[in-house]
């Protein structure tokens, strides 16, 4: 399985339907264990799928098939001024993937979440129809919102094959600045910074240490009192990694039960977003019960499998309803 065209897709997929074979499309793999272990069945790579259809640098936006690697296309964007500033730009990674994952970068607090960029999509459903969502130019649906419901659906939809992305110009400049101290302390440096700094990119609570994003014309990126130029702080590393979910107000109660714990970690501020490093299933287990006192939620993003055996935690409301949409 290796095709160069959405009519290739959706042939493929549409034999594998008929005769009762389990098909997981693929992108660069960055994100493969991504939910719960099972057999794949085939793998459904979206390599071919590596055109750069349109882009428009005037209307601020791109048309590109799903297996274009983020990189390359940043750097077509660069050359016209321009970036896909919701994505997590990943070594790897591919467009198709990022959408699939949902895969928001550290500036979501300036820049919004990766589903918010998605203009239109073009998805090959299991049975092997091609669908065209959603406009080229102007966000609006009437009935379902197919892109936003494809974005973070990890190919269990349809296979992403092509979308238009909303641009944004490159910022004039960007710079990280951070400040260390007590929990208590940082938390209440990190209200600051979201309520006196113009529009932060990210406000990032990790052990020990405050870290603060901005972005904007050369006037607007200078150290807030208190802070220092740094470098973008490291990503959380264990066996595993979690994603937590909470209201934007606890996010620093949920970093004060991980810091308790022991756990590396990286929070959002103002976002209520949350990566925990965990090392085995107690810790998972652990992870999920404090998201959930605080009215939040946690999901397995990377480890092995034995960390994977309960990816998501309990249903979530609307299970049901997701049924009958699928």
């Amino acid at each position: 399985m290796r095709p160069t065209s959405p009519q290739e897709v959706a042939a493929l997929l549409a034999e594998a339907s008929r005769e009762g074979r389990p098909v997981t499309p693929v992108g660069g793999g960055t994100r493969w264990r991504r939910g719960r272990p099972a057999d794949p069945g085939e793998r459904l790579p979206t390599e071919g799928l590596g055109r750069i259809v349109e882009h428009a640098p005037a209307d601020l936006t791109v048309t590109v098939e799903a297996g274009v690697p983020v990189t390359d296309l940043a750097r077509r964007l660069e050359e016209e001024g321009q970036h896909w500033a919701q994505a997590d730009v990943r070594p790897g990674s591919t467009v198709g993937g990022v959408l699939a994952a949902g895969a928001s970068g550290r500036s979501r607090l300036r820049f919004g979440p990766v589903r918010d960029s998605l203009l239109q999509v073009v998805l090959v459903t299991g049975d092997g129809r091609v669908v065209t969502a959603g406009g080229k130019t102007v966000k609006g649906v009437a009935g379902y919102d197919i892109p936003r419901l494809a974005v973070g659906s990890l190919g269990t939809l349809g296979v992403i094959v092509q979308a238009t992305l909303k641009l944004l110009p490159l910022p004039q400049a960007r710079a990280w600045f951070a400040t260390e101290g007590g929990l208590d302390e940082r938390a209440a440096a990190a209200r600051r910074v979201l309520t006196e700094v113009h529009r932060p990119g990210a406000v990032l609570l990790t052990p020990g240490r405050l870290s603060v994003e901005l972005v904007g014309i050369e006037d607007d990126v200078v150290a807030p009192d208190g802070f220092q130029p740094s470098e973008a702080p490291p990503e959380p590393a264990g066996n595993g990694l979690v994603d937590a979910g909470v209201p934007p107000r606890e996010v620093a109660r949920l970093a004060a039960a991980l810091e308790g714990r022991g756990l590396g970690y990286e929070a959002q501020a103002g976002v209520g977003a949350c990566r925990a490093a965990v090392d085995d299933a107690d810790d998972v287990a652990w992870v999920r019960a404090e998201a959930t006192k605080l009215g939040g939620h946690a999901v397995v993003v990377d480890g092995p499998d034995d960390l994977r055996a309960d990816p998501w935690g309990p249903p979530p409301p609307g299970a049901e309803l997701m049924r009958r949409l699928k």
